[in-house]
């Protein structure tokens, strides 16, 4: 009789217990709406030295042409709302009131940039951190979104492109509205 009482309780893999565990974890620490954490001339700074960086090793001609696309496809955000949804696990991100993307957690959905080219958006976990990845046909970014034990989140981004002879990266940090 034992075995058959047990057998009438739902089971609940491990596995599936710790994926509920970490989305739990990851909308606690990050749900919301987030304010750049430093003054806007600062963070444009910190973006435009990153895209110098970038664009350093490559010939005169293309640097004249990629720095102000690289600038002109890196807005500094001042607010990034973080949304997450119970029903379907997706995660919408908005930023600055302008842009919205929604994904299931660890699927891939189409959609279109603010120029309306056409993105390709994955959102998943990596350890603590979320972790976004837009991918183009011009190339990808990645936005790494990471909690401090001051509570504040950095956001790290990294893009990388084909005619880019290395990633432009640069972290800029946040603060919970």
């Amino acid at each position: 009789m034992i075995l058959l009482a047990g057998a009438l309780v739902p089971f609940r893999a491990p596995a599936q217990d710790d994926a509920d565990r970490q989305w739990q974890q990851h909308r606690e620490a990050f749900h919301g709406t987030w304010v750049l954490g430093m003054p806007q001339s600062r963070a444009r700074s910190t973006v435009d030295a990153a895209i110098e960086r970038a664009v350093g090793p490559m010939n005169m001609l293309i640097r004249g042409i990629a720095r102000p696309m690289l600038r002109d496809n890196t807005p500094v955000n001042q607010t990034i709302s973080l949304r997450f949804s119970d029903e379907n696990r997706t995660i919408t991100v908005v930023f600055d009131n302008r842009h919205r993307y929604t994904t299931p957690l660890n699927q891939t959905r189409r959609g279109r940039d603010f120029e309306g080219d056409e993105l390709r958006i994955t959102q998943r976990f990596r350890g603590d951190d979320l972790e976004q990845v837009f991918q183009a046909d011009q190339g990808t970014r990645w936005n790494v979104y990471s909690l401090e034990s001051d509570g504040r989140m950095t956001v790290t981004a990294t893009t990388q492109g084909d005619m880019m002879p290395q990633p432009m990266r640069f972290t800029l940090p946040y603060r919970r509205r």
